[in-house]
């Protein structure tokens, strides 16, 4: 298993006008987050996988809110990955605000694939030797 956390201020154009986070942005904060775990677990970057031919979109999306964020807080985003990847990476996520209370719970699943046929295929080498280290 692998937990990362990422931490992420919120800023006023992701808030309505009572100053509360509007629920289209935490696949924002999941994205930046993810982003952030992906490197600090296999040591490589997306932009480097992409340019070796793999892309990673997202096949779904889930997010339950439990308590608001708001404007200028800054959060804290667990990225947690519990088992190791195949053809798809499923990563759950945790936000806290300042007061360490939790907030926010979601989980995406992204598939991997050939940028050239747009098919499903294996993670890259380079990834996935990073990556077992940790399960």
């Amino acid at each position: 298993m692998f937990v990362h956390e990422t931490k992420v201020r919120v800023r006023y154009a992701e808030t309505d006008q009572m100053g509360i986070v509007h629920h289209g942005n935490y696949a924002l904060y999941y994205e930046i987050a993810r982003t952030e775990c992906f490197e600090a677990c296999s040591g490589i970057t997306y932009e480097s996988m992409e340019s070796e031919g793999v892309m990673l979109p997202l096949l779904e999306l889930q997010s339950k809110f439990l308590k608001p964020a708001l404007y200028n807080q800054v959060l804290t985003v667990k990225s947690i990955v519990k088992e190791l990847p195949t053809v798809r990476l499923n990563v759950e996520y945790e936000i806290y605000n300042e007061k360490e209370e939790l907030i926010n719970i979601g989980k995406t699943t992204l598939v991997f694939v050939d940028k050239n046929t747009r098919r499903p295929c294996h993670p890259p080498k380079k990834f996935m030797d990073g990556v077992k280290q940790y399960f």
